[in-house]
């Protein structure tokens, strides 16, 4: 038979009445209403579905049912469950495993529904996720991701010029003449010739579009943010440019051929990377006059170096646990236990992929070479630019203009590791 709409409002009726005394004498519903609302929500269930009895139970919500059980702005189910005293009893764990009831909350519309609600979200439509309970806690900053220390750049010394070009004089020709001369004798000659240098200072650059929204809303912080992560984009494109620049819109590189530095192929040492570097430590000394301060490879490469065991398996760098090659004492707490000081002959290793598997840079970069800085690094926004004003965007730059004078090729050797 079919229920008419005036029997499922006296059902309905009948809940709000044990509410109503509940509100009234202003105290939660006993274990028996409790009971009974719970009897009389499942036969209105029966009737005419879950959906309709919510949409019930959201208009009662809507006259006041909720008030006057212990918090006056309650909005309904939701409101009264987090707030009640049952639910910090259950959040609190020393209260697991006892009874409590939460009074009409166990009648609201999103609370009736069957299967089990868990904190983590659940498929869509499933009904299962609650995710939406809790809010995440934030963690300032952003996680960046990390690039290769900046190193080559630091290793030699920089001076500031004033124009696009850097002139330098080199001494091209230096040939002694001193020798012992009789009494009254004719004195010999020296001779001397000189050449002029030009190196030209180029840009490195970078830009990025924002929006003022991102700006506007992420504040100081977030453009700090921008503009130190394109300042780093130019210093990582700079150390490269040092290295294996090009030439043409870029450096000429320290590896550029047209730098003409010594090459050492590795000769009969082939098979022991430590030797090789050795043997072209000590041809730099021959060919400049000056001592290497600086070895640039690959960490492939000195891993294989710092590994090299004797027959007997002893690291001769000294092993993770032990000091020096041959001595049992423990390391101590310092740089040389920690790698960070890596040393090789006496001369410190600069770990840098840009030169590549297989390949060393050495040499006196403190003598031999200088950075010459047109600008330093310079980070400045527009939005004055094309269509970027209408869009309401802004560009962000970051710029820097250098050039290398490699004073003394001679002083640096390509060494091929193998």
């Amino acid at each position: 038979m079919r229920v008419t709409k005036q029997q499922e409002k006296q059902l309905v009726d009948a809940i709000e009445v044990i509410w109503d005394r509940a509100r009234d004498e202003s105290r939660h519903l006993t274990e028996a209403e409790h009971v009974q609302v719970k009897a009389l929500t499942s036969e209105v269930e029966e009737i005419q579905g879950q959906r309709d009895i919510n949409e019930q139970i959201k208009a009662l919500g809507s006259r006041g049912a909720f008030r006057g059980l212990g918090e006056s702005d309650a909005g309904g189910p939701g409101d009264l469950f987090v707030k009640s005293e049952q639910w910090r009893r259950l959040a609190d764990p020393g209260s697991r495993g006892q009874r409590w009831s939460t009074g009409v909350v166990e009648v609201g519309g999103g609370w009736m529904t069957k299967g089990t609600l868990l904190e983590g979200a659940g498929a869509p439509g499933s009904g299962t996720g609650g995710g939406f309970l809790t809010s995440p806690t934030v963690v300032p900053g952003v996680v960046s991701k990390l690039f290769q220390r900046l190193t080559v750049a630091d290793l030699l010394p920089s001076q500031q010029v004033t124009t696009n070009t850097i002139r330098y004089i080199v001494e091209g020709t230096a040939t002694s003449g001193a020798a012992g001369v009789a009494e009254g004798g004719d004195k010999p000659q020296s001779t001397l010739g000189y050449s002029t240098v030009d190196e030209p200072v180029k840009k490195i650059a970078t830009t990025l579009i924002v929006s003022d929204e991102m700006l506007d809303d992420g504040g100081v912080s977030i453009q700090q943010y921008l503009n130190s992560r394109l300042s780093l984009f130019v210093e990582t494109e700079q150390d490269r440019q040092l290295l294996r620049g090009a030439g043409t819109n870029e450096l000429y590189g320290l590896m550029a051929s047209a730098r003409g530095i010594n090459y050492y192929g590795g000769g009969t040492a082939v098979g022991n990377k430590a030797v090789q570097i050795f043997k072209a430590l000590n041809g730099t000394r021959g060919s400049s006059f000056l001592e290497p301060d600086a070895i640039i490879m690959h960490p492939t490469d000195w891993e294989a170096i710092r590994l090299l065991t004797d027959t007997a398996g002893q690291f001769f760098g000294g092993g993770p646990f032990q000091g020096p090659y041959g001595n049992g004492t423990q390391f101590q707490a310092s740089g040389y236990a920690t790698g960070a000081n890596d040393s090789l002959w006496g001369k410190p290793v600069i770990l840098n992929s840009t030169v590549g598997a297989g390949t060393a840079v050495l040499g006196s970069f403190g003598q031999g070479a200088m950075l010459g800085r047109r600008t330093g690094l310079t980070v400045e926004a527009t939005n004055s630019h094309d269509d970027l004003f209408t869009k309401n965007l802004v560009a962000i730059r970051a710029e820097l203009r250098v050039g290398l004078c490699v004073y003394r090729p001679s002083a640096f050797t390509e060494v091929r590791l193998a």
